[in-house]
Formats: C-alpha cells, structure tokens, sequence
C-alpha cells in the first residue's frame, strides 16, 4: 500500500477522511505523552492535556501551513496546552515545591544513586528547578533532539530566545547536580 505525505493525509482528513487522523498522529503520540509527564510530573495530567492537544490539533488542522513541519506544529500546539493546563491548575509553584522536598528526600540514601530508576527520578527533580520555558526547550533539544529551529519553530520564539533558554537550563541543572550530588558518585 502507498503510503501518503503527512501534507497529503491532512489534505485527507480535510477532505472528510478522518481514518488519516490516527496515521498522522501516530508517529508521535509517545514523544506528546513523554513531553507533558515529563513538564507534569504526572501521568494522569499528561494524558489529559495529550487529550486536549489532539483536539486542538484536529479543531485546527485546516490552519496548518502545508509544506511546514507537522512535528514542530502539533509540538507546539502541545506546549501551549501545556501551559494552558499549568495555568488553570495553578500548580507549577506546587510542583516545583514537591519535586524539590523530593530530591531533598531522596539524596538521604547514597545508595539509590546506584540504581537507574532512582537516577532518572532524581534527574526528572532536577527539570524541576527550570522554568517552564526552559524545561520545554530543553526537552525538546536534548530529550526529543530537535534543532534550534525544530524548537523555536513549536515553541513560536527566536532562534536566539532558544539558545539562551537552553544555555540558562543546562547551566541551572549542572550547578543543582553538582551542588546536590557532589561527592556522592
């Protein structure tokens, strides 16, 4: 079976053929679902904004620029649910406060640093401490591997703008791990 373009499935869907929906989507549902619980912490709020990204992106399929990256579009379009569900829920402060109490709490026993699972939860804390701009560039570039332009593209800001939230994050999350974990290697 030949398989279309995403510009041609859009066009499908467009057209009545809501079958192409899933298709188009596929690709990236994990990467959507990964990038909200990493920003949430949660994966029940995950699948929620994931839920309302998807309807976003099918209510407003027809505004899509055929010939752009459909990626960079739905990511963006995942972000700004993102931070819609942050702001109705005004629980970043929480969240924030919750994973700090939690590395705190977690640093107390050397020995979980040896395990993996105890590794990627302390470093999930440590995404914590970034705003929630900075979490999401770093995200994309060095979680997800998009370019800058990738990244400045869904999350609608410069190319410099990028670059500097990405510097200001790395930063931050060096000078936390090695502030927290110094020693204890």
């Amino acid at each position: 079976m030949w398989m279309k373009s995403e510009d041609e499935m859009v066009e499908a869907v467009l057209g009545g053929d809501k079958q192409y929906f899933e298709l188009l989507l596929h690709p990236y549902r994990q990467g959507i679902l990964n990038m909200a619980y990493r920003v949430t912490g949660n994966l029940e709020e995950a699948k929620e904004i994931c839920q309302e990204a998807f309807i976003k992106i099918y209510r407003y399929l027809g505004k899509f620029k055929k010939g752009k990256s459909f990626k960079s579009w739905i990511y963006k379009i995942t972000m700004n649910s993102t931070y819609d569900f942050l702001r109705k829920k005004k629980r970043h402060e929480d969240l924030l406060e919750y994973h700090k109490s939690s590395l705190v709490n977690a640093v107390r026993d050397p020995e979980d640093l040896f395990s993996k699972k105890e590794m990627k939860l302390k470093v999930e804390s440590l995404l914590k401490i970034l705003s929630p701009k900075e979490r999401m560039i770093f995200l994309l570039r060095d979680g997800e591997g998009f370019s800058i332009k990738e990244t400045s593209d869904a999350l609608g800001c410069s190319s410099i703008s990028v670059r500097t939230h990405l510097s200001q994050a790395r930063r931050k999350i060096r000078e936390r791990f090695e502030e927290v974990y110094r020693g204890r290697r």
